[in-house]
């Protein structure tokens, strides 16, 4: 940043940054759009009505052009009765997926109404429009239409009779990225624009003064008008009502709006007074494996959230081997450059790359869907890669790179993992993990680069977190009823709460770490802001189980982290906790407002297929109605909360009696406007059958049946437990789900000890619960040694404190869950206990 540059070469490189990426956003990224209409029919060819009532409408059938419609624009005659009309859409297999209630335009009549679709389609699949009466009655156009000039046209039915060689007068207007043309066409333009104005920069200047100014200055200079301009806008369309007509909401946002802008104007302007530059060229070219491994561990987080998201076993497959490329990978980054390019290397790869083909070739068959054949795809190359991680490793160890280990505990993990292996009672998760970190665990310990090793895993973890936060706040809409407690990329509350506990962790570690050497805002605020905004999308779970979890940990952290001793750690424990009070307190309103705002302007959802069945509101999911009721508004998540959290009757807080007026518009279909489905509700015990919950019972007049408030605050675990303990065995279970007292079979023990002594006998269990105490004590003696020289060195200790509490109600020790893994990484520095040299 201190770097000096002259003043034109800082708008040059403006220009050329500003140019890069919007080339970019219209190729590969394709975000901007063009709309192609088919129109058919026209007011000026002779056309044939139908009178559409309540009893009486009209189905076209059409096969779809592109993947997206936008709109429709339907041509009605001038006779109508009534204010509104339906438009529905169903697909092929009669399932609803738009409805749109339309207000007629009286003044445009005869003429075109447009109607706002916005709903995904597949390429030249059937899709049926209905267009019925809503107490009202209207008169829809017809004219002859060959089949053979527009063949995405399909028949006209009129009171169930099919109205032959007629179609229906309307204009179908698709949306789709910038086709081929439209790219090229756009490219060139902003190429040719940018030369000129770069030529136009060079021409300024040839007559004037080119001062020196630093990179901070020229930064500063194009980023304050932009966030200047953006908290205006946003203040703007606050004002207005864009998001709401609550006075709460619009308060919270804008309180939310300037929040942020301080946050961000510090960041630009702040004193970088003595602060040496992270990103260099020297540090990129040096740390260019680390950065590698950082992301390959980013990867196969990403790929554990995706088989925790998966809905049936093929599901879980792809992601189990997307987890194993990254994690080849990630062990890869270890090896020395003279360590690959060896030539006994080269021959494997192309003797190895033959046997792949030939291999894949032979197993493809025709009637093989797209995941079987990325399954097949996938194998290929964990094989390859594992034989070359196999060879260096064997060579490395043959050569006696290997550092003095920990006996005592490498031999206790080996001994779990042996166990773990010989009683999986047809399980190979197992297998797969004892190898992969068996390796990860040697190469480790060969490596002339230990020190790095946790820094890499804490930046993996926030990468993935960033970029998967980032999807959340463009097609991840909060929406207030069905979804009131968030799943950020999940679709349950329950793996996003224990997801969000090892990132948690993760944060604290960060934060606290920076903690003991400053306390100085310029210094700390990126953490304390990462800090903010990872707990107030804990917050938004309002799973109880993740906070006792997280409060716990973050706890131990500030005690285990503190600097100094006696009554200056105390009281550098109590400026560290109001710290992260702090942050939490600015950021929760500030990430409230983005991810309730954010994804309703975008207006690209997705869902689950679970989350698909259990709510599908029409203004959120499609159309850009930002300020529909059912997004997440203060009111109703202030409600929910002290209901979930403190147990204060559900209503208490519905200023604007919103529940009463959803419960009268939705009686027919919600009767638990909280409900937020578990893995129980949404699985049978071998996982791989989608189950849908009842949203509720309704007594004979419609109306929802008041249900009896369950005060059980382990939400049934004490009964699942008790069903698991008198169902332990020496030898373990097919199995993992034990037979509960109901006669049910239950998904899992939400308890990691109990589980593991399920599935492979209680003295597996037993070795287990021994690993865990004795990785608490090694990672505890390592982080009094290397505190000094390695930076997150707590890290190890905290993630397996968070492991052990959040174990205890839930099921979060897997290869690929989210927490098992980090586990599983972060512990890797103890089985090689030797002082590190300071670096």
């Amino acid at each position: 940043m201190n770097k000096t540059i002259y003043q034109s070469r800082a708008i040059q490189a403006v220009i050329v940054i500003i140019t890069a990426i919007l080339l970019l956003s219209i190729w590969p990224l394709r975000i901007f759009k063009e709309t192609v209409t088919t129109s058919v029919g026209s007011p000026a060819e002779e056309m044939q009505a139908y009178t559409v009532n309540e009893e009486s409408m009209v189905m076209q059938t059409i096969a779809a052009q592109y993947d997206h419609m936008n709109t429709l624009h339907l041509y009605l005659g001038a006779d109508v009765q009534g204010s509104d009309f339906y438009v529905r859409i169903l697909d092929k297999d009669w399932q609803q997926v738009c409805e749109e209630k339309v207000d007629i335009d009286e003044a445009a009549l005869p003429g075109y109404q447009e109607v706002e679709i916005d709903v995904d389609m597949e390429v030249n699949a059937l899709y049926y429009i209905i267009v019925q009466g809503d107490q009202s009655e209207i008169q829809v156009m017809s004219v002859p239409a060959a089949m053979t000039d527009m063949p995405f046209l399909g028949e006209l039915y009129y009171q169930d009779a099919s109205m032959d060689g007629m179609s229906l007068v309307a204009d179908y207007d698709y949306g789709m990225p910038l086709r081929k043309m439209g790219m090229l066409v756009c490219g060139a333009a902003i190429i040719i624009v940018a030369a000129l104005l770069l030529l136009l920069v060079k021409v300024i200047y040839r007559n004037r003064e080119d001062k020196l100014i630093t990179v901070e200055k020229a930064f500063k200079t194009v980023m304050n008008p932009l966030v200047a301009a953006g908290t205006l806008a946003a203040l703007i369309a606050t004002f207005r009502g864009t998001f709401s007509h609550y006075a709460l909401d619009n308060t919270v946002f804008v309180i939310s709006i300037l929040f942020l802008s301080v946050i961000l104007f510090y960041g630009i302007n702040h004193s970088r007074e003595g602060q040496n530059p992270v990103i260099t060229a020297d540090y990129l070219k040096s740390r260019a494996g680390d950065l590698f491994q950082s992301i390959c561990i980013a990867g196969a987080l990403a790929a554990c959230c995706e088989y925790m998201s998966g809905l049936y076993d093929i599901h879980h497959a792809v992601a189990e081997r997307k987890e194993m490329i990254w994690f080849a990978l990630s062990v890869i980054a270890m090896f020395g450059l003279k360590d690959i390019f060896r030539v006994y290397n080269l021959i494997y790869l192309v003797a190895a790359g033959i046997a792949g083909r030939s291999y894949y070739q032979a197993h493809l068959t025709e009637d093989m869907d797209d995941l079987n054949r990325q399954v097949l795809k996938y194998t290929v190359w964990i094989a390859i890669l594992l034989g070359f991680i196999v060879i260096r490793t064997v060579i490395a160890l043959c050569q006696k790179k290997l550092a003095k280990p920990n006996v005592w505990y490498s031999a206790l993990l080996l001994v779990f993992f042996a166990l773990i292996i010989i009683f999986r009672n047809g399980r190979w998760w197992t297998v797969t993990m004892a190898a992969a970190f068996t390796l990860l665990y040697l190469n480790y310990g060969m490596w002339e680069h230990k020190e790095r090793f946790l820094t890499n895993v804490l930046r993996g973890a926030v990468l993935q977190f960033v970029l998967a936060t980032g999807y959340c706040l463009l097609h991840r809409p909060y929406v207030t009823f069905r979804n009131a407690r968030y799943t950020h990329i999940f679709h349950t509350v329950t793996i996003t709460a224990t997801y969000l506990t090892m990132i948690e962790c993760v944060a604290a570690v960060l934060l606290l770490t920076k903690l003991t050497k400053t306390r100085k805002l310029r210094d700390i605020w990126k953490e304390l802001s990462f800090f903010g905004v990872v707990s107030s999308y804990m917050i938004f779970t309002m799973a109880r189980t993740a906070y006792f979890a997280v409060g716990a940990t973050v706890l131990f952290a500030l005690i285990l982290i503190a600097a100094g001793k006696g009554k200056a750690r105390l009281l550098n424990i109590g400026k560290n906790l109001g710290l992260l009070v702090l942050s939490v307190i600015v950021l929760l309103p500030v990430t409230f407002t983005l991810q309730r705002n954010i994804p309703a302007l975008v207006s690209e959802p997705y869902l689950y297929e679970i989350e698909y069945s259990m709510y599908c509101p029409e203004d959120v999911m499609r159309g850009r109605h930002a300020d529909s009721k059912n997004f997440m508004r203060v009111g109703r998540f202030i409600d929910v909360f002290c209901e979930k959290i403190f147990g204060i009757p559900e209503g208490t807080f519905d200023i604007y009696g919103e529940i009463k007026e959803y419960q009268r518009t939705h009686q027919k279909q919600v009767a638990s406007l909280n409900y937020v489905p578990s893995v129980d509700d949404l699985y049978p015990a071998k996982g791989s059958e989608l189950l849908l919950a009842s949203a509720g019972e309704l007594d004979e007049n419609g109306n929802p049946v008041d249900i009896p408030e369950d005060n059980d605050y382990t939400n049934g675990r004490v009964d699942i437990y008790r069903s698991y303990i008198e169902q332990l065995n020496m030898t373990g279970h097919e199995e993992m789900g034990a037979v509960l007292e109901d006669g049910e079979i239950a998904t899992h023990a939400h308890d990691i000890y109990l589980q593991v002594a399920y599935d492979h006998g209680i003295p597996v269990g037993i070795v287990f619960a021994l690993v865990g105490a004795a990785t608490l004590v090694v990672s505890l003696i390592y982080y009094g040694k290397q505190k000094k020289t390695i930076t997150y060195a707590a890290l190890p200790a905290v993630i397996t404190v968070a492991v052990a509490v959040a174990g205890i109600v839930e099921w979060i020790y897997h290869l690929s869950n989210p927490c098992g893994y980090l586990l599983m990484l972060v512990i890797t520095p103890l089985f090689f206990m030797e002082k590190q040299a300071a670096k």
